[in-house]
């Protein structure tokens, strides 16, 4: 009957249900770039089911969003309050990750999310609110991954058009609930989120980054990124002037002031392969981030512990009727990490950089097809993270536990017990003539998910089979 009741919604409220047009009071007709907005939606962006071999993991797919959205002249804005219900474990995990809170046991969740976008001369952009942020040209990213759930910030770019851009945020973050406060808690104290309601807490730490973007002709594009993470310390450390200057060298800045707190820098860079337009990109990317390094330590193989370090590398290829990507990256363990736990690269548990936080390689293939009207996508993800899951021996692969806590002062690559995943996603979609709607979508896909851990195995099938008005939606291949 649930389903009957969503199906229905998802028809009744494709379209949106208000639109509000507030024009100035002079009678001469307004262009329509500078007309001003005010746009109401409600938008299913996906309704289905899904179906495993286990009982407990067979539900009701949904997911949308109600939203209002406002244009002027010179800004935009948007806000919007995203439901989401799922089954399976690349569902349940994205949720997790990007999602404030749940209910429905579990299964079930909402976020909030607010941008405002300002425009006051052609090469200033600010942006003012709460969204989702990325740093890179790659699927993932060692710097900012788009997986993390939204966060308040504030947002300066200077692009003149020209071969220099520039980029300095400031971000909002937040702690994870204690396990130890709660009646429900099960699990890892390490990775205990809580079954329903909020998943984080207030405000603990604040992070701000930059970016510098400079292009060496037409087919090299290199990145500078900086970051540093620093605990609020019970609101005494809020506001932190010495992070805020534009154009300045954080780590220096760090050292400069004494400062305990978590820098990282980071390399980024493109090279772009034959003719490329705004339909057709062809491009190698690449990331080195660098949190700790003694190249003395490095050149001897020691493996110490304090040489943090991840590397990204991948290609991207897009053709008339598709496009394909091959990406493969890897990060040192102890990376992201600090001795004071709570100037961790994290928000609440969740890493701002790449979802499976160190100690780890991955490596993924991603391919997209059209061949008349149906729309194929494929994803074949493979990782393996050095874990410690009883808690007794840290390996370094979680952020949120203090480097001070590491056991010896040398760390292998994968040291610890291997966590293997290898998952495939195969997504088929075709538009449909739905109540005159032709934007809709018919799409079936499945999933072949195989987790090893330690001694234990868990191999699943799953599928998925239902409606949509976006692109698919994969989940955390993670």
């Amino acid at each position: 009957m649930r389903a009957v009741l969503i199906l229905v919604l998802f028809c009744l409220c494709r379209l949106p249900i208000a639109g509000l047009k507030a024009q100035d009071k002079a009678p001469k007709a307004t262009p329509p770039d500078t007309a001003s907005t005010l746009e109401f939606n409600l938008h299913p962006g996906a309704v289905g089911g899904t179906f495993s071999s286990g009982e407990a993991n067979s539900s009701v797919l949904f997911r949308g969003s109600i939203s209002a959205h406002g244009h002027a002249q010179k800004w935009d804005g948007t806000i919007a309050l995203d439901l989401m219900q799922g089954a399976g474990p690349t569902m349940l995990r994205a949720l997790e990750a990007g999602y404030d809170s749940r209910f429905g046991k579990g299964r079930m969740a909402r976020r909030f999310r607010a941008r405002w976008d300002w425009h006051p001369l052609p090469s200033v952009h600010l942006a003012l609110g709460r969204d989702t942020l990325h740093d890179g040209w790659g699927r993932r990213s060692l710097f900012r991954g788009r997986h993390a759930a939204p966060v308040p910030f504030l947002q300066t770019e200077l692009n003149s058009g020209g071969r220099l851009r520039y980029r300095h945020r400031i971000e909002a973050l937040q702690g994870a609930p204690s396990f130890y406060c709660s009646t429900d808690n099960a699990g890892d104290p390490r990775t205990w989120i809580p079954p329903t309601g909020t998943m984080r807490t207030g405000i603990e730490r604040m992070v701000v980054s930059h970016r510098l973007e400079v292009d060496f002709g037409q087919r090299i594009t290199g990145a500078l990124w900086g970051a540093v993470v620093w605990n609020v310390n019970g609101g005494q450390r809020r506001f932190e002037p010495h992070y805020l200057l534009p154009l300045t060298s954080i780590r220096p800045t760090e050292y400069a002031q004494g400062s305990s707190d978590n820098a990282l820098v980071g390399l980024e860079g493109k090279l772009r392969l034959g003719k490329t337009t705004n339909k057709q990109q062809r491009f190698l990317y690449g990331q080195l981030l660098l949190d700790e390094l003694i190249v003395e330590e490095i050149l001897g193989s020691t493996g110490w512990w304090g040489n943090k370090y991840g590397m990204l590398g991948g290609i991207c290829w897009t053709y008339p009727r598709g496009a394909w990507r091959a990406e493969l990256s890897g990060v040192r363990p102890w990376t992201y990490s600090h001795y004071t736990p709570t100037s961790a690269y994290l928000n609440g548990l969740t890493p701002l950089a790449h979802p499976l936080g160190a100690n780890f390689l991955e490596g993924s293939v991603a391919v997209q097809a059209q061949r008349g009207k149906w729309n194929f996508h494929s994803r074949l993800t493979a990782s393996t993270r050095g874990d410690n899951p009883l808690g007794d021996a840290p390996t370094g692969s979680l952020p949120q536990v203090g480097d001070i806590d590491r056991q010896a002062e040398t760390y292998l690559w994968l040291n610890g017990t291997a966590r293997s995943l290898l998952l495939l996603q195969i997504d088929a979609a075709r538009p449909i003539n739905f109540s005159g709607l032709s934007s809709v979508q018919a799409f079936v896909r499945g999933e072949f998910r195989r987790l090893d851990a330690g001694e234990s195995a868990e191999i699943q099938p799953f599928f998925v089979l239902g409606l949509r008005t976006t692109g698919p939606w994969l989940g955390a291949d993670w």
